[in-house]
């Protein structure tokens, strides 16, 4: 019961989110009702308002009681979604855990290592929503971070994908980064499959880079790089 409310949550929150991108509900302007948007998307008005505070938590909208929720911005807000820590505190410590962890994997890894991480980017490939997507993808770095051997590397891993809960979300969700994103964790995969140390280390550094330029970068440019690809 638990995983269908976290699942109907992650789709109303998807698909609102896409409306605001694609500028259905644009800045300034106010939501439907929470009984509106229930029965549209045909749930609980207690689904509805967990959905509502997720697009808050990411900047998009404020909600103002007695008179409805507002837009704010078609874009995701970065230092908005990390409570007290600032997007530069997190870019900082993900490349102090997550390269070293990746160097370590390449060095490191098992037989049995390899197949887990294989296992996750298959499922990842077919996973359509983006909440089971973010999912695996925190699996994923997980797994690397299990491969080197360092049981602390996994419990900072672990910590690490937990204040980045939402930003994952929305990275997952943002429009491109999809087919970028297994590109990524495919060269990752390669090299620690190689026993390449500075080649898994320099994938893990392009795939968190790419990351951070989804929310620093204007979509229509985003959009032009991959088509230029």
């Amino acid at each position: 019961h638990v995983v269908t409310r976290k699942g109907a949550v992650a789709d109303v929150f998807a698909k609102l989110q896409a409306q605001i991108a694609e500028g259905t509900y644009k800045p300034d302007e106010r939501l439907p009702s929470e009984s509106e948007l229930g029965r549209v998307f045909g749930v609980s008005r207690p689904v509805v308002r967990e959905a509502l505070m997720s697009l808050q938590a990411l900047g998009l909208t404020i909600s103002q009681p007695g008179i409805g929720t507002f837009v704010v911005s078609d874009r995701v807000r970065v230092p908005l979604l990390l409570g007290r820590y600032s997007p530069a505190h997190v870019r900082e410590v993900r490349r102090c855990i997550e390269i070293p962890s990746a160097r370590l994997a390449a060095g490191r890894r098992s037989a049995r290592d390899v197949g887990e991480i294989a296992g996750i980017l298959a499922r990842m490939d077919e996973a359509d929503n983006p909440a089971r997507r973010n999912l695996l993808d925190a699996s994923f770095h997980i797994a690397i971070a299990r491969a080197s051997g360092n049981p602390l590397m996994v419990k900072l891993v672990e910590d690490l994908r937990g204040v980045l809960e939402e930003h994952s979300l929305a990275v997952a969700r943002a429009p491109y980064r999809r087919r970028a994103a297994s590109e990524e964790h495919r060269a990752i995969y390669e090299a620690i499959v190689d026993r390449d140390a500075d080649g898994a280390a320099a994938a893990m550094e392009a795939h968190l880079a790419a990351a951070e330029r989804t929310f620093t970068e204007p979509p229509v440019k985003e959009a032009r790089e991959v088509k230029s690809k």
